[in-house]
């Protein structure tokens, strides 16, 4: 895992405002990179219609990508009217579920398995 430097985090609340608190603090902690667990973490979010372009499903164009199985299971988050939720996107590109443990909590799980 590498840590991401103060000025790059800035960049991403600059870019994402209201963002996870918790998912900014854990690239400054614990970083990014693959996981135990086999997860990897991106050094950046980017929303799923940058990163599948004209293939990637309406229903999950907004949602921000922050990480995946490298199987075909997507985590990310998706701006609602109570904030940013953290989501589990399947290899579909469906919105799976919402994870309501959280970014930290989940990943602390999915690292001891």
């Amino acid at each position: 895992m590498e840590i991401l430097p103060e000025r790059e985090i800035a960049e991403i609340r600059s870019k994402y405002p209201d963002i996870s608190q918790e998912y900014l603090a854990w690239l400054s902690e614990v970083g990014w990179g693959e996981l135990e667990s086999g997860y990897m973490i991106y050094s950046s979010p980017i929303y799923a219609s940058e990163m599948f372009g004209e293939l990637c499903p309406e229903n999950i164009k907004k949602v921000l990508m922050v990480g995946d199985d490298m199987a075909g299971y997507s985590v990310g988050f998706v701006f609602n009217d109570s904030g940013w939720n953290f989501v589990g996107v399947d290899s579909c590109g469906w919105v799976d579920e919402m994870i309501p443990e959280g970014f930290s909590a989940y990943f602390k799980v999915n690292k001891a398995q």
